[in-house]
């Protein structure tokens, strides 16, 4: 009986990595693209769809937000090795990153509906949400 129970827990363990391991890239990409779309925002404060007033902040404040979500993702495949072992400050570091994706999507979505890339990260935050739940009475101090 001892041996079946150590399978499924290595099994588990497979699972949350594995999603976090897919979390972890998703955000690295999505980071990645919204990086390289800043030249858009670039041609929109050249031809004033942008005012020159907010340019510079918005600018500024995209590279930072790129550069902040790429750390996110870098930071959730750091984690997955401590989710793979059940560690339970881990497993609240994922809930905290994943809750977060899942509202700041679901809200902004709510707000701008014809946002098509907010489902994503709702989506993204729930890979990494949904198997944490459904484990987390296996998780350890």
């Amino acid at each position: 009986m001892q041996k079946d129970e150590n399978k499924t827990i290595v099994h588990e363990n497979r699972i949350v990595y594995r999603c976090a391991l897919l979390t972890g890239i998703l955000i690295i990409g999505a980071a990645m693209f919204r990086a390289l779309s800043v030249n858009n925002l670039v041609i929109g404060a050249a031809t004033n769809d942008i005012s020159k007033h907010y340019s510079t902040s918005v600018i500024i404040d995209w590279s930072l937000s790129s550069i902040m979500m790429l750390l996110v993702g870098i930071w959730v495949l750091f984690l997955s090795s401590s989710l793979k072992k059940l560690q339970r400050k881990a497993w609240s570091q994922g809930i905290i990153i994943s809750l977060a994706f899942i509202l700041f999507g679901g809200g902004f979505w709510y707000r701008y509906p014809s946002s098509g890339h907010l489902p994503g990260f709702i989506l993204i935050g729930l890979i990494l949400f949904v198997p944490l739940i459904i484990f987390a009475g296996k998780f350890k101090a």
